[in-house]
């Protein structure tokens, strides 16, 4: 739900079902989605019929529009007029410049150019507030970003919804290319592999006259064939395979991406190069042999390409074994993320909002909530805070300093009462909690270590007892808290201060409570009822912090699980090759074989000669994978503030798992013309 000015209609291209977008302007007007008509007004038509907001304020519904895709930047259920925030919270917070609870858009012009508009944005802030930012050394920037790079590419404080991140999609798109490149040396491999078989059909139709640009137009052709029926196929996959994975990574499934023009034109592009690149090496392998030599019978023995495709083979393992690291490095993150010390306990811990419709006398309903709560034998402890552990602080300030100094900067606020340390096991560094022994505590503070640093103290305990000038008001330290991992652990360490604000900010914040039942559900529905009796006409909505908390790794597992796919399906698509490549390998050497035999070699020798230079391929892909996924991973892994370290053993443990697929693949055809009778392979030289 937010407050908006009849523009946000003009500026996006919601669709109105129903109303007139001027009649935002109104005050005690809202326009509302087509699911949220059905919610609350069934098959009625709700224009012009009441919704009320916490039970204070009826709006009229003045227009309905189409529910908000779910790749929009921004989403709601519900508008209302901005007249109504001003009347909430009056005319200052329009001439407020410190006031950043705001998401404001512009529609530029055509042909107005971004950089150059925002430049005269500066002299704007120098104008009407830059007096009182020269007073409190403070700076101010106003910053345009394209809308569609905020889901990618932005990362600032109280964004609409956790953001995408852009290194994740080249990485993915990258891996995509690397997999159609191994299709693509597949393809050239096997084909010239099948040079043999092909090879007398060429020497004869260049005997009765064949031309080589006809070869080359009749193979071309066939390789133009193959790609189209691959493209039908590939078509056919997405279609059956598209919901599948899409549960799988769970990502949202675009159900019109058929209709994309993107789409086709990759599509395209992608059979255009791989109709060039997978077909013109073999065609002219194939078209480059002398009549002469391919219809002798020792022409296996002038066959060209071999070297080619040895190098080729040795690029697909680079890419396969760099993928496989690149797994086992993700998942090694994952690890370490998960045992790493949040700094907090975040088990047993049910989160419940603070209650949105009050009666007079909430701070006395929140004590004898308190009580009652505090009675049941499956709970421990009780606070309140302004957020928790695991959450973005939304409440931030500026113009906060020591006093004395005039360096002042930005800090997260942490609304707490006397329990909210304890119950979440924050570690003092130096000093007390809020204590009801103190009744000045209501003019104290506790910051974290981080906050302790950017105020320029030495450390924690030359922090205690000292002064904060908090908008004028000055605020004396009484503790300093350990820092700990407010949010994920991939994010750095933010200033934070603590204040002493038992009953929440407003109408923003939680009860936690910690509970100790083998029976959570059970205590949750006690909780309810409780919750119910002392806060009626307000919805229940909890969550329970750990399980809350590991959604954070949800990106990160799901990116593990699609790169351990596409790693299976390179390692896959690997196998396919080598086993064409020893196929022919073994054709190529099956008289060698037989007279290895009959001179006295046995079978593990023979397996011992033809595996050799599988070992061989993938121990000179090993030393070419490995700086190439080490610093590939080490630019994956600059997204965490805390990470692992890269060990050898991951590059060890990939390139065994490849040489053991790799012998595995070829062993096969090794053995079977190892174990063969010399005789089959002589009686016609």
């Amino acid at each position: 739900m937010f407050f908006a000015e009849p523009e946000f209609l003009e500026i996006f291209d919601f669709k109105l079902i129903e109303g007139n977008k001027e009649k935002l302007a109104e005050p005690n007007n809202a326009f509302i989605s087509e699911s949220t008509a059905r919610k609350y007004f069934g098959s009625k038509n709700p224009i012009g019929l009441p919704i009320s907001v916490d039970k204070k304020t009826d709006f009229k519904v003045a227009g309905v529009f189409e529910d908000v895709p779910q790749n929009s930047h921004v989403k709601f259920d519900i508008l209302l007029s901005y007249k109504n925030l001003l009347n909430i919270y009056g005319q200052d917070i329009e001439n407020s410049w410190g006031d950043s609870g705001w998401y404001t858009y512009l529609l530029l012009r055509p042909g107005v150019d971004p950089k150059a508009f925002e430049s005269k944005l500066r002299p704007l802030v120098e104008r009407e507030f830059g007096e009182v930012l020269r007073h409190y050394n403070l700076t101010l920037d106003l910053v345009l970003q394209p809308l569609t790079d905020i889901h990618l590419h932005s990362n600032y404080m109280q964004e609409l919804e956790v953001n995408g991140n852009a290194d994740t999609v080249k990485y993915l798109s990258l891996i995509a290319v690397l997999i159609m490149v191994l299709a693509w040396v597949n393809y050239t491999n096997l084909s010239t592999a099948r040079s043999l078989t092909r090879a007398r059909e060429v020497g004869l139709r260049k005997a009765t006259g064949a031309q080589r640009s006809q070869l080359v137009i009749q193979f071309f052709l066939e390789t133009i064939l193959i790609n189209i029926a691959t493209v039908f196929l590939s078509l056919t996959l997405i279609s059956v395979l598209l919901k599948p994975f899409s549960a799988f990574a769970g990502i949202p499934t675009d159900h019109q991406v058929f209709l994309r023009p993107w789409f086709w034109e990759t599509i395209f592009i992608l059979f255009v190069s791989g109709t060039v690149l997978s077909g013109i090496y073999p065609v002219f392998i194939l078209t480059s042999f002398k009549p002469v030599d391919v219809l002798k019978t020792r022409f296996n023995k002038t066959l060209k390409g071999i070297e080619t495709r040895k190098a080729l083979v040795v690029t697909q393992f680079v890419m396969a074994i760099g993928l496989v690291a690149f797994t086992i490095s993700i998942y090694k993150q994952l690890s370490f993320m998960r045992a790493n010390d949040l700094g907090f306990s975040a088990e047993q811990k049910l989160v419940v909002k603070l209650p949105r419709v009050r009666q007079a006398g909430f701070a006395s309903s929140v004590e004898a909530f308190r009580n009652k709560i505090l009675s049941n034998p499956s709970v421990n402890k009780m606070c309140v805070g302004t957020e928790v552990p695991g959450k973005q602080i939304y409440w931030d300030a500026g113009a906060i300093k020591r006093v004395g100094s005039d360096d002042n900067r930005n800090y997260r606020i942490l609304g707490v009462d006397y329990d909210y340390i304890d119950l979440f096991q924050l570690k003092l560094a130096a000093g007390r909690n809020f204590s009801k022994e103190f009744p000045s505590d209501s003019s104290a503070l506790i910051l974290n270590e981080k906050a302790v640093e950017w105020m320029g103290f030495k450390d924690a305990e030359s922090a205690l007892g000292k002064q904060i000038d908090y908008w004028g008001k000055i605020y004396n330290v009484i503790g300093v808290v350990k820092n700990y991992h407010q949010e994920s652990v991939k994010q750095h360490y933010m200033p934070q201060i603590f204040r002493f604000l038992p009953y929440g900010r407003g109408v923003r914040g939680d009860f936690t409570f910690e509970i100790n039942s083998a029976n959570p559900q059970l205590t949750v529905a006690k909780i309810k009822n409780t919750y119910s009796e002392f806060f009626p006409n307000n919805p229940f909505e909890y969550f329970f912090l750990d399980e809350y908390y590991n959604q954070q790794y949800k990106a990160d597992e799901l990116f593990g699980k699609v790169i351990g796919l596409f790693s299976f399906l390179a390692i896959f698509i690997t196998c396919l090759g080598i086993l064409g490549l020893a196929t022919f390998m073994v054709l190529q050497r099956v008289k060698e074989i037989g007279i290895r035999k009959v001179n006295g070699a046995n079978i593990s020798e023979i397996l011992l000669l033809l595996n050799k230079e599988i070992i061989i391929w993938v121990l000179i892909s090993i030393i070419i994978a490995s700086p190439v996924a080490y610093y590939f991973m080490t630019i994956w892994l600059t997204n965490f503030a805390s990470k692992t370290s890269l060990s050898w053993w991951i590059f060890a443990l990939a390139g065994v798992l490849a040489l053991g697929i790799a012998l595995l693949t070829v062993s096969w055809q090794s053995w079977k013309a190892a174990s063969r009778n010399p005789v089959e392979a002589l009686r016609y030289e």
